[in-house]
C-alpha cells in the first residue's frame, strides 16, 4: 500500500539530527555490507520512527543476516501495520512518481469456495497495455496463461511481465469461462490518477464526478495540472455538486492531497490559508521541528488554486481500500464544509511515512513517522471513517466508473 511521502526532507534533516543524537562511537571493526544496511535501518528508525521508544530491544544488527526481516523485527507491531522496506528503490520510486512499469489494471483478488483465486478488475488506466488489450472494469480473470490461479501462484502470475488472461462470467452464481483471452505486456505508463471524470445531469442539476485512484503529482506537477483542468471545466459548466470517487485510492503524497482538497474547499477557506492538517512526531523529532520552525512538516494549509469550486458540500465514495491520504482529505475538509461519505468504512490509516533510501539507491524504507490531526483535533480512527450511507461495492457486477446506475451514485 502506498504511503504519504516527503522524500526530499530526509536528505536535509538526517545530517542535522544525527549530530545531536550521536552515540558513543563503536569500535572501528569493518562491518559487512549486510551489517551496514542493518545499522542504517536502526539509525533511521531511532531518529524518525513515530514509535521509536517501542523499537524491539535486544537485537544485535551485526548478527542479523536479512535486512528486510531485521526491519520488521524492530517495528512496534501493536500499532504499526504499515511501515515498509524494499531492496528495489528504483522500482518503488517509479511507482511513487506515477510512471510504473505495469499492465495498467487494479485487481481485487477473491478466494472461491473451492480455494481458487479469481481477479475482479476494479479499473483500468487509459492508454495502458490492459486497456489496449480490451480489459475493462468488472471483468473477471480466472486464469493467466491458461493456468488456474490458486493461493500459491496467483500473485507471481499477476506480477508477470507478459501474459494472457482468460476471462469468466457469473452464471447462476457460478463463475464460468467465457472463452475470451486477452494478451498484454507490461510497459512504463503515465499513470495519471484522474482516470475518469464526467458531468452527470440529474433532475436538472449538474454533478461533477471524478474517479481519483492515487495521490501523485507527476513530473512538473503534470497530474495536478490535469486535475486543475477537470475542476476548471466543472466550474465553467456550473456544477452544483461534486462526487469524488476514492474507492480504490490507497493514498500517496501530501502535495497531491492538499491540492485536491484546495480544489474543493470553500474559496474563503483556501484564500485564508486555513489549517487542513497538523502532524505529530516522536518527541525528539517534534522538538527539533518546532524549535527550528519547519512549518511545512508540522502543518498543511489550504491555498488558492485555479480550479477551486468553492463548494459547501462534497460526496466521497469509499471502501476499505480508501486509505492514508484519501482519509486525510476527508478529515481535513470535514471542519469546513458538509462532507457526505458513501460506501463502506475506509482502511483506518491516520499516520504518514517518509521515504528514506540508502546512499547506493538500492534499499528504501517507508517507516511511519507521524500521525495527522484535523482542525477539530480528530485522529486515531483505527476502525476507519464510517460512511453516512453504507453501500457495498460489488466489483463482480460493476458498471463503468461514473455511470448513474452505480449503486453508490444512484
Amino acid at each position: 500500500m502506498k504511503k504519504i511521502i516527503i522524500p526530499f526532507i530526509i536528505v536535509l534533516l538526517f545530517p542535522l539530527l544525527s549530530q545531536s543524537c550521536k552515540k558513543k562511537e563503536e569500535t572501528n571493526i569493518p562491518l559487512s555490507e549486510t551489517a551496514l544496511i542493518n545499522k542504517w535501518i536502526y539509525d533511521n528508525l531511532e531518529l524518525y520512527y513515530l514509535w521509536n521508544n517501542n523499537i524491539t530491544p535486544g537485537i544485535d544488527y551485526k548478527m542479523e543476516t536479512d535486512p528486510e526481516k531485521y526491519f520488521y523485527k524492530l517495528l512496534y507491531k501493536k500499532e504499526d501495520k504499515w511501515s515498509y522496506i524494499t531492496d528495489d528503490y528504483p522500482t518503488l520510486e517509479a511507482e511513487l512518481s506515477g510512471k510504473p512499469e505495469t499492465m495498467g489494471f487494479y485487481p481485487a483478488f477473491n478466494l472461491t469456495a473451492d480455494n481458487k483465486v479469481v481477479i475482479a478488475v476494479c479499473y483500468v488506466y487509459p492508454n495502458s497495455p490492459a486497456s489496449e488489450a480490451g480489459l475493462k472494469r468488472g471483468d473477471i480473470i480466472i486464469s493467466i496463461d491458461n493456468t488456474p490461479l490458486d493461493t500459491v501462484n496467483y500473485y507471481a502470475k499477476y506480477s508477470g511481465k507478459s501474459y494472457s488472461v482468460q476471462l469468466g462470467k457469473i452464471v447462476d452464481n457460478v463463475i464460468t469461462p467465457t472463452g475470451e483471452s486477452l494478451s498484454m505486456t507490461a510497459r512504463v505508463i503515465q499513470a495519471d490518477p484522474s482516470i475518469h471524470s464526467t458531468i452527470l445531469n440529474v433532475e436538472g442539476k449538474k454533478i461533477g464526478y471524478l474517479a481519483y485512484v492515487e495521490f501523485i503529482s507527476g513530473d512538473d506537477s503534470l497530474y495536478l495540472k490535469r486535475m486543475d483542468n477537470i475542476f476548471s471545466e466543472f466550474r465553467s459548466e456550473g456544477v452544483s455538486d461534486l462526487i469524488v470517487d476514492l474507492r480504490y485510492n490507497p493514498g500517496g503524497t501530501m502535495n497531491a492531497a492538499s491540492y485536491l482538497a484546495s480544489e474543493i474547499v470553500p474559496s474563503t477557506v483556501a484564500e485564508g490559508n486555513s489549517l487542513m492538517i497538523r502532524f505529530e512526531y516522536n518527541a525528539g523529532l517534534q522538538y527539533y521541528l518546532v524549535s527550528n520552525n519547519i512549518s511545512n512538516l508540522l502543518r498543511h494549509t489550504f491555498y488558492p488554486v485555479p480550479g477551486n469550486l468553492d463548494m459547501t458540500r462534497v460526496y466521497f465514495l469509499t471502501t476499505g481500500r480508501s486509505a492514508s491520504a484519501s482519509e486525510l482529505v476527508i478529515t481535513g475538509l470535514d471542519p469546513y464544509m458538509e462532507v457526505i461519505q458513501i460506501g463502506t468504512p475506509t482502511y483506518g490509516k491516520y499516520v504518514g511515512s517518509w521515504l528514506i533510501h540508502d546512499e547506493n539507491d538500492k534499499w528504501a524504507m517507508m517507516p511511519i513517522v507521524s500521525k495527522y490531526i484535523n482542525y477539530d483535533g480528530f485522529t486515531d480512527f483505527k476502525d476507519g471513517l464510517i460512511p453516512d450511507y453504507i453501500i457495498n461495492d460489488n466489483v463482480f457486477n460493476a458498471v463503468p466508473l461514473g455511470d448513474p446506475g452505480d449503486p453508490m451514485i444512484a
